[in-house]
């Protein structure tokens, strides 16, 4: 275990600053023109939703896409699998995105690819947590919120804000209409290549970071 965690580490970061990149700023990558999982910065969400319900509905029944399920509130990592590992036509589960939620504290998101499993699902927590103390702000602060967020990923707390699928449209609306289950987003087209945001459960009227001027708790 040892001897490949760091790789496994500088992996999560190296994808988290790519999502990151992507999510951010213009032109980071060349990919398919309004190929974009997840809302614009400072979006609307009941604009978003729209849209996002919108490309469910279009999404043909026997065709495989790639799709973002964004929940109505976080779930732990080890929900995932036994949410979405038995729906038919849901053959992949290609990244989670992870975030600890604490009121007034900006923290990071991990953005984590998983293998096909539930045991390699359950482990994003994990991983989460080996990438975060290199995405955040350096200083005081920033130790502390990569030191609370990391016990809480380890720790199997609710973190997971968002999960990207691959699936026909019959099964991406199957999902949709599941518990806890806020938005499902469908690419228009079976592209690899795509911007990448989660639709955060904090988010109640636009996409939006909310404030960070409440002290950083020690657990």
């Amino acid at each position: 275990m040892r001897s490949w965690a760091p790789w496994v580490a500088l992996l999560v970061v190296a994808l988290g600053l790519a999502y990151w990149l992507g999510a951010t700023t213009p032109g980071a990558a060349v990919r398919t023109p309004g190929a974009r999982l997840g809302p614009e910065a400072g979006q609307s969400v009941r604009v978003y939703r729209d849209a996002a319900a919108k490309s469910l509905a279009a999404a043909p029944a026997g065709e495989r896409r790639w799709a973002l399920i964004s929940p109505v509130a976080e779930w732990r990592a080890d929900e995932v699998w036994p949410r979405l590992g038995g729906v038919d036509g849901l053959d992949r589960v290609g990244r989670v995105l992870l975030r600890v939620p604490i009121p007034g504290v900006q923290t990071p998101t991990v953005t984590v690819p998983t293998g096909q499993s539930a045991e390699g699902v359950a482990a994003a927590g994990e991983l989460a947590a080996l990438a975060v103390p290199d995405l955040v702000a350096p200083g005081a602060r920033g130790e502390a919120i990569a030191r609370v967020s990391a016990s809480r990923l380890r720790a199997g707390r609710p973190a997971v804000v968002g999960v990207v699928v691959r699936g026909t449209g019959e099964a991406l609306r199957a999902v949709a209409g599941g518990p806890g289950v806020r938005s499902v987003q469908v690419l228009p087209g079976d592209t690899g290549r795509y911007a990448l945001a989660p639709l955060l459960p904090s988010f109640t009227d636009r996409a939006a970071p909310g404030p960070d001027d409440r002290p950083v708790p020690r657990t």
